[in-house]
């Protein structure tokens, strides 16, 4: 072999060696962890799309959470159970959101209902079937009328209470998961927060290892609301709702 033969050779086992090399040292597919999950909870399982999402630590959750929107108009059912020394009650409501407007039909554990209108500057309230209400000047956000833990109780937690969050697969709900750690009283919280609507979906407070409240609201109508939905018991239409579903 000629000198620029063999001069050709070595550049081209050069070349392949470095080709090998790349391949051997390049990155493998990024999956996030996955954590052990609750008896009540299914491992979350992330596709491709999950590796542009924020990561979640008990550092970053409250960021990742903020990032969220929630749509402005929707429907959903949410049921309440609260467990307390030899029983327990079930509230069950049916909530419409529209914009600022909010209406929350409860039925109590006690068989009572009561039904509630809000446009965040004024409310409305009446009991039954009555067509007797009652308005006043006070406001209140849909998660305080429901009776949930709010969207901000989360954002202003301290972040030293926050135990655990990741990314978990609540039912068929891919959700922001926060545990925080026990309080003076022993009480420990539980969050599930949707990713794809930014709605608090599932809550549960713990004293040890008793459940001592537990809310569920899986099942959201984005951009469903009723006609009707905004209209006090004597005909008076409040509000009229948007025909669109956009975000805010």
């Amino acid at each position: 072999m000629t000198p620029i033969g063999a001069a050709f050779v070595a550049l081209v086992l050069l070349v392949l060696l470095f080709v090998v090399r790349g391949a051997l040292h390049h990155p493998a597919h990024v999956v996030l962890p996955q954590d052990a999950s609750s008896s009540d909870v299914s491992d979350a399982s992330l596709d491709d799309s999950a590796v542009g999402r924020i990561a979640v630590r008990p550092d970053t959750v409250q960021s990742a959470i903020a990032t969220l929107e929630r749509p402005a108009r929707y429907s959903r059912a949410i049921t309440i159970e609260r467990y307390y020394s030899g029983g327990s009650g079930v509230d069950r409501s049916s909530v419409s959101v529209d914009g600022a407007w909010m209406r929350v039909d409860t039925e109590q554990a006690s068989g009572a209902q009561s039904h509630t209108i809000s446009n965040g500057e004024r409310t409305w309230v009446w009991y039954g079937g009555s067509e007797l209400y009652y308005e006043s000047a006070a406001a209140f956000t849909a998660d305080e009328e429901q009776g949930i833990p709010t969207y901000e109780d989360i954002l202003r937690l301290d972040k030293k209470r926050i135990a655990a969050a990741d990314y978990r697969l609540l039912d068929t709900v891919d959700c922001i998961f926060v545990e925080t750690a026990a309080d003076d009283g022993g009480y420990i919280e539980r969050y599930w927060v949707s990713v794809s609507n930014g709605l608090l979906c599932a809550a549960e407070k713990l004293q040890g290892e008793d459940v001592v409240y537990r809310m569920a609201g899986m099942s959201v109508d984005s951009g469903n609301v009723a006609e009707d939905a905004f209209t006090l018991p004597d005909g008076t239409v409040l509000h009229e709702s948007a025909l669109d579903g956009a975000n805010r």
